[in-house]
């Protein structure tokens, strides 16, 4: 029995081989899969606590001075530090300060800001300097930013009154993004403000950053004004695993309840990834092991095929069932012991290089049980599947066998239920998820319905194909192309042609399933990220929005590299604030945000529709011709902002019956102001009566007229005009703005605004944003509320996600009073931004909060979208399982192939159109599998990625995902299809007609 194995292992070494790979790849596959998912939740626990901020995974301790420290700053830091120590978890060394509580100080400083001091041994070593170092008590060193701001030089003397007491100042600091560790959190070397609440009328002070010096100073001080604040980074290593975390986490539960610190939402954030990651994994080991179990059935049938001969001769000699049974058993018994430790080597050596290459650095590689279960329940389905391949040789007739020809037969019973079964779970499956809710996790539905379209496609591209072929061959039997119907007759009569439909199909569908399900998630990665960080990086200012847009302006004049934001709310929805004409060179906007609208049509949609004037000189002037009845003393007010102050209005009149001409002194307009309004009334714009014509032309700065201040400047009506009935018309033509008012007999003012400002203001809404509150909440209260206009709906916008919407800030700023609010305001810079500008940035106390790249790694990094990774290697994977089984059944039908070819050569038939019919076979064969292996793969795509979230969704601002097909990837491997195999159907047609001679009769015949 073991040589007759063998010889027949050797005499079948092509399918022996194959068999052998694709039982291996099943098994190996199974042992990937359990393997793959606990090192994805390992490396995104030890990813995400090492890429969140120190804040919210360290601990910090504030250990206030006692009275038997005092002039021994030495001795209670390492009091701090010994008991800090204590702590168990995988914390850092503790790292210490000495720092002040905040004073109140500077009387220069408006409204008495409070004043930190700080110290640390080696300060300077973590700070990039401007003069010297502290190195003596009373010396030290200010934020840049402060320095400039408060009018302070290197060398000047301040008294810090009885806190700490007079001090120099001997250099300026800003803290470098290296040394962000050192210092725990940079933030807190950040200057702050001064603010005031309109609404409530509270003000926040001017908080300038600490003050740094050496430990030596606090030796002088009371022990009741300073302490030890003491921090430990969290340090994750590799081989960090959920206990460590749940430990880290008690640890955490011991800080005082005003310390933050996000650990239990990091442990929430790991148990979801887990489940998740096994929720998607599962369905892509699962499709590559039914994919390579189908094509080994498939590689099994033919050995089974050739061996139909031998199993005939068993049969004569009086072999039992049990026996026959035995035989053809023999060999895929053995193939499946071959295979056993192929698969073990195959899943353990893909797993480790997976580790190695995508996952954190060192990771250890965990060997669970469930992939020796997984292992082991894949060789009892390859068992099962051998026992199919042998059933179904076995009940083949003894005249069929001993012919060695099996011709395809209508389909049994059992099979015909099996099939009508298989079409109404398709359709149960996809009416399910088409009719399904809102998008949640991976289902047992999602994990079926890839391979189970795939299977019904292949069926019904074998069936009909067949149904074709003899359709044709009946109805062209008598005709000319003798090529066509030796073609249709073969794939009518050969089941061992269109038998590899079915598995090449499922290849492709998973494929094209895979391919997409991993590039979907890319896609969606990419926009939750610029959905949080909405630029290469974003900068946190400590300024307020109106300041820091002056900032930009003045840092990056061609606004190439820098742009403000900020977030608005009203009682309707809430915006996003951006700085328009900067965002197509600075902002990172998706294209699947806004379908065919880019950030530059964007922004061209949400500008004003005219330029809004700039004056800059000391005295601003006009001419105005009043021809009007004026129901006592008319007066101009021009409103005029300055950026990153507040706005200022100019009154100038009054200005009698007929031509006139005044002007007032402007100072702040030195360095330039938007002419954003224009208003008509009496004296400081009280109500009048007015009736008539009033033009205004000849608007001046210092004596010289302003270009475009008139003509091209958009003057119209007010949209914030209470009175905007009173203007009966207004026309710029000229250099002169007419005005055509009717009070009546009652008193009302006339309200012009630049720019061309529409009464609806342009926004993009996202998809989830609500309405805009109801028009009766607008009027003279129109700063908080106004009326808007969606130009484009997207699908997400910066910071806000699908929930917000997204508007200009001159749009929104022109001619309107917004009140401050309490929200952050950031810089986002693009990756490339110079030296000079970032060092600026810094130095007015702005930091990097995050970074697009910092986001994408650390969503790339999670479980979740490490498991899906393993759709590309399952995408690859099952196309060179679908090739090699091509090849193997391309390779074993070419026996049978040259023998219909000789017959056809003997009797006369050209050899070119032997060769056309070959291929014309299996064109038709590989093309009508390709279509549908590609349009099944395109179908479950789309319908699972319409009802599933390829990520852990934080809250209403994460974007969702976008299940549209890219068709260009689809044309793209509809064409590699069609290149593969038309290449397959040539040298397949040149190698049936290169072997078929006579002499191929005489050795069949043998």
């Amino acid at each position: 029995m073991a040589g007759t194995i063998l010889r027949g292992l050797r005499s079948r070494a092509l399918l022996t081989a194959g068999s052998v790979l694709l039982t291996g790849l099943a098994i190996g596959s199974a042992v990937l899969g359990p393997i793959f998912q606990e090192a994805v939740t390992n490396s995104y626990l030890v990813t995400r606590l090492n890429e969140a901020p120190n804040t919210l995974t360290g601990l910090t301790w504030v250990y206030p001075a006692t009275a038997d420290q005092a002039g021994d700053t030495t001795a209670a830091v390492a009091a701090a530090e010994q008991e800090s120590a204590r702590a168990e978890g995988p914390f850092a060394a503790p790292q210490s300060r000495l720092e002040t509580q905040r004073f109140r100080s500077l009387d220069f400083i408006v409204d008495g800001g409070l004043v930190q001091v700080v110290a640390t041994p080696d300060a300077c070593e973590h700070l990039a300097l401007r003069g010297e170092c502290p190195d003596a008590p009373g010396e030290i060193v200010m934020l840049t930013g402060d320095l400039d701001f408060l009018n302070l030089s290197i060398g000047d003397r301040l008294d810090l009154a009885n806190a700490v007491g007079p001090v120099k100042i001997v250099g300026a600091y800003r803290v470098p993004e290296s040394a962000t560790d050192y210092w725990f959190d940079a933030e807190r070397f950040a200057s702050s403000p001064r603010d005031v609440n309109d609404l409530t009328g509270a003000v926040k002070p001017y908080q300038p950053a600490p003050f740094v010096t050496v430990p030596e100073t606090f030796d002088e001080l009371p022990t009741s004004s300073w302490s030890v604040r003491v921090d430990r980074r969290l340090d994750a290593p590799p081989d960090l695993t959920p206990d460590d975390l749940a430990q880290a986490q008690a640890t955490a539960a011991t800080l005082e309840e005003d310390t933050v610190n996000d650990l239990p939402l990091i442990a929430r954030e790991v148990r979801t990834q887990q489940e998740t990651a096994r929720a998607s994994i599962a369905p892509a080991v699962i499709s590559l092991v039914l994919v390579a179990l189908a094509l080994l059935l498939r590689l099994l049938m033919a050995a089974a095929d050739l061996r139909l001969p031998e199993l005939a001769l068993a049969s004569l000699r009086g072999l039992t069932r049990r026996q026959l049974w035995g035989l053809g058993l023999s060999e895929p018994l053995t193939v499946l012991a071959l295979s056993l430790p192929v698969g073990v080597v195959l899943g353990v050596g893909l797993a480790l290089g997976l580790t190695r290459s995508w996952l954190v650095p060192g990771l250890p590689l965990p060997l669970p049980w469930q992939s020796l279960l997984a292992g082991l329940l894949v060789v009892v389905a390859a068992l099962g599947v051998a026992g199919l391949a042998v059933g179904l040789v076995l009940r083949v007739s003894l005249s069929e066998q001993l012919t060695g020809v099996r011709r395809p037969k209508p389909s049994g019973r059992v099979a015909l239920v099996a099939q009508l079964a298989l079409f109404a779970g398709a359709i149960a499956v996809l009416a399910a998820k088409l009719s399904g809710g809102r998008p949640g996790s991976p289902d047992l539905t999602d994990l079926v319905l890839p391979v189970l379209l795939a299977v019904v496609a292949g069926l019904l591209a074998t069936r009909f194909i067949a149904l074709a072929a003899t359709w044709w061959t009946r109805r062209r039997s008598r005709s000319r192309s003798l090529p066509g119907f030796v073609a249709a007759r073969a794939i009518s009569r050969r089941m061992e042609g269109t038998l590899v439909i079915l598995p090449v199909t499922a290849a492709i569908a998973v494929c094209v399933f895979g391919a997409g399900v991993y590039q979907s998630a890319a896609a969606w990665r990419e926009s939750v990220a610029a959905t949080t960080v909405p630029a290469d990086e974003l900068w946190l200012s400590p300024r307020s929005l109106d300041e820091t847009v002056a900032l930009t302006h003045e840092l990056d004049p061609e606004g190439d590299y820098l742009m403000a934001m900020s977030t608005f709310s009203t009682l309707g929805p809430s915006y996003t604030v951006v700085d328009a004409p900067r965002l197509a060179s600075v902002s990172a906007w998706q294209d699947q945000w806004t379908p065919g609208s880019g950030a530059g049509e964007i922004a061209d949609d949400l500008g004003l529709g005219a330029t809004v004037p700039i004056v800059t000189g000391r005295r601003i002037g006009l001419t105005v011709d009043n021809q009007a009845r004026v129901g006592g003393e008319l007066s101009v007010r021009l409103r005029l902002d300055v950026r990153g102050d507040r706005s200022h209005y100019l009154f100038l009149g009054p200005f009698p019956s007929g031509t006139s001409t005044r002007s007032e002194l402007a100072p702040y307009c030195r360095t330039g102001c938007r002419l954003d309004g224009l208003t008509l009334g009496g004296p400081a714009t009280s109500r009048v009566r007015i009736n008539g014509v009033i033009e205004v032309s000849d608007i001046t700065v210092d004596g010289e007229p302003v270009p475009g201040a008139i003509d091209g400047a958009g003057w119209n009506v007010s949209p914030n005009a209470s009175d905007a009935a009173l203007i009966r018309g207004v026309e710029t033509d000229g250099g002169v703005i007419r005005v055509d008012t009717s009070s009546g007999g009652s008193e009302a003012i006339a309200q012009l605004s630049a720019g061309d400002l529409p009464t609806e203001l342009p926004v993009v809404r996202g998809v989830d944003a609500p309405a805009e509150a109801p028009p009766e909440s607008f009027g003279e209260t129109s700063s908080l509320e106004f009326p808007a206009r969606a130009v484009v709906t997207a699908e997400s916008v910066p910071l806000q996600g699908p929930s917000g919407s997204m508007i200009d800030y001159t749009m929104l700023n022109t001619d309107r009073d917004t009140f401050t609010q309490d929200t952050p305001v950031y810089i986002l810079a693009r990756a490339d931004t110079p030296d000079s500008m970032t060092q600026q940035l810094r130095d007015e106390g702005a930091s990097v909060s995050s970074t697009l790249a910092s986001v994408k790694r650390t969503l790339g990094q999670g479980a979740y979208a490490l498991a899906l990774r393993l759709y590309a290697v399952v995408a690859v994977l099952v196309l060179l399982m679908a090739l090699a089984g091509l090849f193997v059944s391309t390779a074993v039908q070419l026996p049978a192939r040259r023998r219909d070819a000789a017959s056809m050569r003997v009797v006369g038939v050209p050899r070119r159109a032997v060769m056309s019919a070959v291929m014309r076979e299996l064109v038709v064969v590989l093309g009508a599998t390709a279509v549908a292996g590609l349009a099944a793969g395109t179908i479950a795509q789309y319908v699972v990625l319409r009802t599933v979230t390829l990520g852990v969704v934080e809250d209403i601002r994460t974007p969702a995902l976008i299940a549209a097909v890219d068709w260009q990837r689809l044309v793209l491997l509809s064409a590699a299809a069609a290149l593969l195999f038309g290449t397959v159907a040539l040298v397949s047609a040149a190698l049936t007609v290169r072997g078929a001679r006579g002499s191929t009769l005489r050795e069949s015949a043998r």
